[in-house]
């Protein structure tokens, strides 16, 4: 099952975007080849496998990482490979991150799969009029943590808030999932939409009829968190 790798790291104040830019760009190059060397059958290339990095909006040292990965499995294989490892231990990369402990750990980065190719070709899948969640100006990335008894519900009106949300972020796109790993504490789902800016999301959309979906799906959840990006890589 092709799974969405999300990862948050918060970098230390100050980076630019430059630099960001290229230090990503060296690690994912190793991981291309990796990946090539890994699974010689399958495309490897960043730009197969929806790799891409953004940049917070209102916290510029939250940067999300996000990679199409055909399992989790398959994701871990690479994080526990020796040229991770030395690419963690002697690169560019430890002198801008600032959570370098273990993944989902205190001191660590944020780490979890989502259940479906969340970024992937978008336009192949519906049509060309469309813009690619991974070429919108601005994504917001909304976080739902679901008692396990309201998941049922709380997908069902997932679905309804995609369908409506779509009119209003049209020609962008919205997307869903559901991680994966979490094993304690309820459910968590993810919704990710394409905006031009981010006052169209929370200004113009908030004031449209369709928020009204919107309000029930929160209603549902125990908890919501939402975090505005933009591309860098």
């Amino acid at each position: 099952m092709t799974v969405t790798e999300i990862a948050i790291i918060q970098v230390h104040a100050g980076i630019t975007d430059s630099t960001l830019r290229d230090t990503f760009s060296r690690a994912i190059t190793v991981q291309d080849a990796w990946h090539a060397r890994a699974f010689p059958d399958r495309p490897s290339s960043a730009s197969a496998r929806a790799v891409a990095c953004f940049r917070g909006i209102d916290d510029e040292t939250q940067i999300l990482l996000t990679t199409s990965w055909g399992s989790v499995e398959e994701h871990w294989a690479w994080i526990l490979s020796d040229d991770n490892k030395q690419q963690m231990e002697g690169s560019d990369l430890t002198k801008i991150i600032a959570n370098q402990g273990p993944p989902n750990q205190p001191g660590g980065l944020i780490l979890f799969h989502l259940d479906t190719n969340i970024f992937g070709n978008n336009q192949a899948t519906t049509g060309k009029d469309v813009i690619a969640l991974l070429d919108s100006p601005v994504i917001s990335v909304e976080r739902f943590l679901v008692d396990t008894e309201k998941k049922d519900s709380f997908a069902a009106t997932l679905q309804k808030v995609e369908a409506s949300m779509e009119k209003v972020v049209h020609p962008h796109l919205v997307r869903s999932g559901r991680s994966v790993d979490r094993e304690t504490g309820g459910e968590e789902f993810v919704l990710v939409s394409g905006w031009s800016c981010v006052e169209s999301h929370t200004q113009e959309f908030v004031a449209s009829s369709q928020s009204f979906l919107y309000s029930q799906l929160v209603g549902i959840a125990s908890s919501e968190e939402t975090q505005h990006y933009r591309r860098f890589l």
